[in-house]
């Protein structure tokens, strides 16, 4: 039988779209703020947003009638019509947010339009209004949102540790607080400041939210064409990595994700940087409003282009411009000239000696058991060795490769493939966890500090685990709020795996490892095996397969990775032999 839905209901089931997180309350009333043509936006945060989150500006305010409407589905004073959609200048318009946020909490609305020094003031709970008042106050809003998701508790409880959603926040807040730079923000959690920043240029505002050493690094972009005109900054080759951090693509100052245009970003850094480095950049992207439509998800970070190829060619071609023009890109110098003079041709030319050992013989070397190791890959060694038929005396390991992925090979009885993606990933795990596991883990100095660039609520997130990180072998030169650098790591960590690993750390939630992993010591292992051998793209030889396949099964588990995929499959020779009967 169908039925009408309850309003309470609908209510419910439209801020499952536009309030995932607290997050999207802060990204909302923000967006708020900002069209309501306030100069000073100021952010309270208590419980990562699950108690308070507050917003109070300097707008051009609401009075009564406007505050009673304005927390009503579909109620906006941005559009009037659909002509309007075609030409979006404000960062909200569908007339949601405020419903959806007031049905899901306990929210005050205060607001006025005047000089007066007096706001009226609505309560809103459970999107219904259970009260209205006067209090003293500025021209401007302010809009609290108690208890998140009191009412929805199954929301509520899959909200992740408050430094994640903190951390969710905090990006949030850095997206806006970068696209309005000439806006003075600011950001409280629990009663501390966060940040607090004053009208600035974008590459003050850069420096003020990510620190100064990242002004070494940027190179600015700018371009102007009839289609879009393109401005801000982008990172120089040599301080890209593997990580997405810092690419931030703002259209008509809206932040807005696009792998498209992405991808044209990191086609111009082609032959400049490794194939697996990842861009960073802060472009602004300014075009006509007619030629986009941002009425795509409830979150308004996706943008249809009318000429999407167009800006794509342009920004690929802005980026290369930039690169070139502060002579990052290799360049040949055809200005010299090269002086052939001292070329006699009437010399006779003598090919060059080569010294040889005429009794050098690389196949009795590599047939020589105690020199085997040193043609093998110090990665993977093993006294073990499950393909020795002992009935002959021969110890030939007999496999070959398939795809540079499976290798497939015998035992005794039995067809084996073999993963060596998660054999690497299960052997490399094994030799971690026993490394970091030891008590007297020591640290080996690095020759150069490493600094790793993070912002506020990053650092907030890996000093909780600063004592586990010394414990396995960190050795932190400076470690506060604002900055965190390295002077030593554990023998076992790849140096160039350090800024990875911190990163999916991050990525992974490092404080909610006990989900997924027995002990921090057990988390990190997997991290660092999973950096170490799923990325690992170069191939191996066929002595370094035998070791490794050696190795793998002297391992505790070497039917299952650490994430409890099959390694290898089995095929009984037997039944080989009933299919080609």
């Amino acid at each position: 039988m169908i039925r009408e839905l309850e309003y309470d209901v609908i209510n419910k089931i439209a801020a499952g779209e536009v309030v995932q997180r607290p997050s999207s309350v802060v990204k909302e009333l923000i967006e708020n703020s900002l069209d309501s043509g306030a100069d000073s936006i100021e952010v309270s945060i208590i419980d990562s947003g699950k108690s308070l989150i507050q917003v109070n500006d300097n707008g051009s305010g609401m009075n009564l009638s406007d505050i009673k409407l304005c927390y009503k589905k579909h109620t906006t004073s941005k559009i009037f019509n659909s002509e309007d959609l075609l030409k979006l200048s404000t960062k909200g318009f569908r007339g949601e947010a405020l419903s959806s946020i007031g049905s899901v909490s306990k929210m005050k609305i205060s607001s006025s339009n005047n000089k007066k020094g007096v706001r009226n003031v609505i309560k809103v709970e459970n999107g219904v209004k259970v009260n209205q008042y006067e209090e003293s106050g500025l021209k401007g809003t302010l809009i609290s949102v108690q208890n998140l998701f009191y009412n929805v508790p199954a929301r509520r409880k899959f909200l992740k540790s408050e430094n994640v959603e903190l951390r969710h926040i905090i990006e949030e807040f850095i997206r806006l607080s970068i696209s309005h730079f000439d806006i003075s923000f600011s950001i409280k959690h629990n009663g501390k400041h966060i940040y607090l920043l004053n009208p600035s240029n974008l590459k003050e505002r850069v420096n003020r939210i990510f620190g100064k050493s990242i002004d070494n690094k940027i190179v600015k972009i700018f371009e102007e064409t009839p289609i879009a005109k393109i401005n801000g900054f982008i990172y120089k080759p040599e301080y890209l990595n593997k990580s997405r951090k810092y690419q931030y693509l703002f259209v008509n100052k809206r932040f807005v994700k696009s792998s498209y245009l992405n991808h044209s970003i990191s086609k111009s850094y082609e032959g400049l940087t490794a194939e697996e480095n990842q861009p960073s950049y802060f472009i602004f992207l300014d075009v006509p409003e007619s030629s986009i439509d941002v009425n795509v998800h409830p979150t308004k970070t996706e943008v249809k282009f009318e000429d999407e190829k167009s800006i794509y060619a342009i920004i690929r071609s802005s980026v290369r411009h930039s690169l070139g023009k502060f002579n990052i890109m290799p360049n040949i110098d055809f200005s010299n000239n090269v002086n052939l003079s001292n070329l006699s041709l009437n010399k006779k030319i003598k090919p060059p000696s080569v010294d040889f050992n005429k009794d050098f013989n690389p196949f009795l070397i590599i047939n020589k058991e105690k020199n085997t190791d040193s043609y093998i890959s110090h990665e993977f060694k093993s006294d073990i060795n499950i393909f020795d038929d002992s009935k002959n005396d021969q110890s030939i390991f007999s496999h070959f490769n398939l795809s540079d992925r499976f290798v497939i090979t015998k035992t005794r009885s039995d067809l084996v493939i073999i993963d060596m993606k998660r054999a690497r990933y299960r052997v490399f795990y094994e030799r971690f966890l026993k490394e970091i596991s030891n008590n007297n883990n020591f640290s080996q100095k690095l020759m150069f500090p490493i600094r790793l660039d993070y912002n506020k609520s990053e650092l907030r997130i890996l000093s909780s685990v600063k004592d586990q990180l010394t414990h396995l072998g960190f050795s932190f030169s400076v470690f506060d709020i604002n900055k965190l650098e390295l002077d030593g790591i554990h023998p076992s960590f790849d140096h160039d795996l350090i800024d990875l690993l911190f990163e999916e750390l991050l990525e992974n939630q490092i404080l909610n490892y006990k989900k997924t992993s027995s002990s921090l010591n057990d988390y990190l292992s997997k991290l660092m095996a999973k950096s170490k051998s799923l990325l690992k793209k170069t191939k191996s030889s066929k002595l370094e397969q035998e070791e490794l396949i050696n190795q793998l099964f002297a391992c505790a588990e070497s039917s299952l990775c650490p994430d409890k995929k099959k390694i290898f499959h089995t095929i009984d020779l037997d039944y080989l032999k009933k299919i080609f009967k």
